[in-house]
């Protein structure tokens, strides 16, 4: 570890718990010369943690230990503000014993910003901007976020829930006036070096990135707005990969918000793309033709009705061809999801595994009816899509409704939610609160979320140490059941693409789900969160699979339940346990055929139970202290369209977050 970092991270964690509880909401003022009163704050993470075996068959990356540190530093002095974050990374006690042959597996290393060098030759920290904000005018160097849209033309933020934090290291320019306004960005992007789930260590990429967008509000309430933009992306040269793309998006929206007295919305987004490919010697020299040229388009329309207690909402998507990231030979699937640059909507709940958001078209409707003055909503959400992640000899995609090698997902779901009184003292920790502001979302179901398979803590979070806090003697209620079907477009067998058993209908992925998460008062300042999550599912196999059949959906099944207790403000203490036998060969897949997993010189056999816990103290609203410790399943996690496949953790993770 850095000896800078270890130092200031000591000092923090003994001078930060010694100031007075207003510097840790106030932050530190200070008036320099020149700028006046200046207002600055810190934010130091550190991060222990211990990972036993990943259960891959990659024996290099188990039984070690790393610590994480990371400092954000923030200074604002009306007009400007100054934001840096230094990151640090140590593994210990990793395995070095690698060969020549197969060093890639041995890819645990240091890593200090600043200190460690990137492709672009830079010694930079983790993040560093300076923003400028008068008036008009909003002006910004460096590290920032970037979003049109719905995002689907440029789509730079923080996603979470897989781990992904990339910026764009260069500079924009904002113009408002009025009913006018202007934004130009150009820079690089820059993706976290740390991966927080792998562990692994990226050098920046070379992806260039430049656009703008004209807007304008219309009406005598400006509540029209109407926009255009354009995005350019030079993606970098990959010489294993013997590709480089260029990609050119221009498009517009048009946004509506209370048309009929308020009780209508309307929004629709068009985008029109080229990708120019360079492959083999063309790759690596600009002066040669572009090998070849395709096109793509991306539209999303939505509508939302509101009359009385019900409420109606549809959207369409058709993204045809449309992925703005660097690719495989199928313009589909992205190299590297950090690399994606763009989260058009997928229009399924965040914890539904999606296998390509890229080549897809369909719709969905959502009715909501709320039970007034009582606090009970019911809703049926539906919604139907085909998608193709398969092209022809040619290395064109096929048409998501494709008679051959289309496929077509049915999702329906009912829920329903009950709504608590709001509390009136500010009791709930931040990961609470947004608990409590996503269960009060039209369609939102946080039970929902808890049973993705792929959650990893310290990256995500474990999704137990929280407590949704409600009024004494009332309580909150999020329930749904739901029905998911993946089959097969057509029975087209000209092409080779099915075996002649095949048949329209057949089914590919099949599952029926259902959750439960029900927080409620104990006693003057406690509280308790019950979550239960299960889904039967059946996967393709080598025989065809047709119709609904509990019997075989029973064989393979994934869940979990997770008691959350929280005393007051301070205390949150949470015991999960999860299963997911669908990773299990047929015939052991019984929760008791070694639960929890074999390690040993050939394929290793995944576990089918994770039992994790997890104690957190929040001395004040931003500082805190949290230990976990458990097992958590791996499995494919998706937030905004974007998915990613993590590895399960088993380990243990202790964490202080310390704010002034």
């Amino acid at each position: 570890m850095s000896p800078r970092l270890v130092a200031l991270s000591l000092l923090l964690s003994v001078t930060l718990p010694q100031l007075p509880r207003a510097a840790f909401a106030q932050g530190l003022v200070a008036r320099l010369p020149g700028l006046g009163p200046t207002a600055f704050t810190f934010t130091n993470t550190s991060l222990m943690r211990y990972r036993g075996s990943n259960f891959d068959l990659n024996v290099h990356d188990d039984q070690f230990g790393s610590f994480t540190e990371r400092l954000d530093i923030a200074a604002t002095s009306a007009p400007w503000r100054l934001y840096l974050r230094v990151d640090g990374f140590s593994p210990f006690n990793h395995d070095r014993s690698c060969t020549e042959e197969d060093v890639s597996l041995c890819y645990l290393r240091s890593n200090y910003r600043p200190g460690s060098f990137d492709n672009l030759g830079s010694s930079l920290p983790e993040r560093v901007s300076l923003r400028y904000h008068r008036g008009d005018i909003t002006a910004e160097a460096g590290d920032f976020y970037q979003v049109f849209g719905r995002g689907l033309s440029l789509a730079f933020r923080k996603v979470d829930p897989i781990g992904l934090d990339t910026t764009l290291r260069g500079g924009r320019l904002e113009i408002d006036r009025g009913r006018l306004t202007a934004r130009g960005f150009a820079g690089y992007s820059n993706p976290q070096n740390l991966d927080p789930i792998s562990l692994r260590i990226f050098d920046d990429p070379r992806d260039f990135l430049g656009g703008g967008s004209l807007s304008a509000r219309v009406g005598p309430d400006e509540d029209i707005e109407l926009s255009a933009h354009v995005v350019h992306t030079t993606f970098e040269a990959l010489t294993e990969q013997q590709r480089q793309d260029n990609i050119d998006v221009a498009g517009g929206r048009v946004e509506l918000p209370s048309l009929l007295d308020g009780t209508l919305s309307l929004y629709g987004e068009m985008n029109i793309l080229r990708r120019d490919s360079r492959v083999g010697r063309a790759s690596q020299d600009d002066r040669l033709p572009v090998s070849r040229t395709t096109h793509g388009r991306g539209v999303y329309v939505a509508a939302q009705l509101t009359r009385g207690r019900w409420t109606v909402l549809a959207e369409w998507k058709d993204y045809t061809h449309y992925l703005i990231a660097p690719t495989e030979s199928s313009n589909s699937a992205p190299r590297d999801v950090a690399r994606v640059y763009s989260a058009a909507p997928s229009l399924e709940r965040d914890d539904q595994r999606i296998f390509t958001n890229a080549n897809t078209r369909g719709g969905r409707v959502r009715l909501d009816y709320t039970v007034a003055p009582s606090p009970w909503i019911f809703t049926l959400n539906s919604v139907m899509y085909g998608w193709a992640d398969t092209a022809d000899s040619l290395g064109n995609e096929l048409d998501p409704w494709d008679p051959s090698h289309g496929l077509i997902t049915s999702h329906t779901y009912f829920a329903v939610r009950r709504r608590s009184r709001p509390v009136a003292r500010p009791s709930a920790t931040p990961s609470a609160a947004g608990e409590a502001s996503a269960a009060a979302r039209p369609g939102s179901t946080p039970a929902a979320g808890a049973s993705t398979g792929g959650v990893v803590p310290g990256a995500a979070g474990v999704g137990g140490a929280s407590v949704t806090r409600v009024a004494r003697g009332d309580f909150n209620l999020v329930a749904s059941v739901g029905y998911r079907r993946e089959f097969y477009a057509g029975s087209d067998q000209s092409s080779g693409a099915l075996p002649p058993q095949w048949q329209s209908g057949d089914v590919k992925h099949e599952s029926l789900q259902a959750d439960f998460d029900i927080a409620l008062p104990v006693g003057s300042g406690d509280s308790l969160e019950l979550r239960v999550d299960h889904r039967f599912e059946r996967n393709y196999t080598a025989e065809a699979l047709t119709g609904f059949h509990l019997d075989q959906l029973v064989g393979g099944s994934r869940g979990g339940v997770s008691l959350s207790w929280s005393h007051g403000l301070p205390l949150v203490v949470s015991a999960a346990l999860r299963w997911d036998n669908t990773t299990r060969p047929i015939g052991q897949r019984g929760l008791g055929d070694s639960s929890f997993g074999v390690v040993g010189t050939g394929v290793p056999l995944l576990p089918v139970l994770f039992p994790s816990a997890e104690v957190r103290w929040n001395f004040t609203l931003s500082n805190f202290v949290r230990v976990f410790a458990g097992m958590t399943p791996g499995g494919r996690v998706c937030s905004g369209g974007v998915c990613r496949d993590v590895p399960l953790f088993q380990g243990a993770i202790a964490e202080l977050v310390l704010r002034i």
